[in-house]
């Protein structure tokens, strides 16, 4: 898939979900990266997610030529996945690793409620 088509699909995934996920009265930006940022162990990052939880602000990057390579359905839970952090930022202790254990189950609880709402 092409960059600027995965970039389609991350704006209209990123606006269905903020408004379904009641983040309308924060304010979140979207923006895109050119680059490819390596994880380590094998893993590029698909998006970072940035918080000012005090003011309800929050700032996702999302790097398109990582997920070139996925389905629709995968960028939409990568979308997802990411406003997950707007919800768990401010309970981050030392490191990111159980944040990222609750987003990545968070994003799975909504998809399920997604494709649930898509079956009927």
């Amino acid at each position: 898939m092409k960059t600027k088509k995965v970039e389609k699909f991350i704006r209209k995934y990123f606006k269905w979900w903020v408004h379904w996920l009641g983040l309308e009265y924060w304010i979140v930006n979207c923006y895109f990266e050119d680059d490819e940022i390596n994880k380590g162990n094998g893993y590029l990052l698909a998006g970072s997610t940035d918080v000012e939880w005090k003011y309800l602000h929050a700032y996702v990057t999302f790097y398109p030529k990582t997920m070139r390579h996925l389905s629709k359905s995968d960028i939409e839970c990568a979308v997802v996945h990411e406003l997950m952090h707007i919800f768990l930022n401010e309970m981050r202790e030392e490191g990111i690793d159980h944040e990222e254990r609750v987003a990545t189950i968070l994003q799975k609880a909504f998809m399920w409620v997604r494709y649930a709402e898509r079956e009927n």
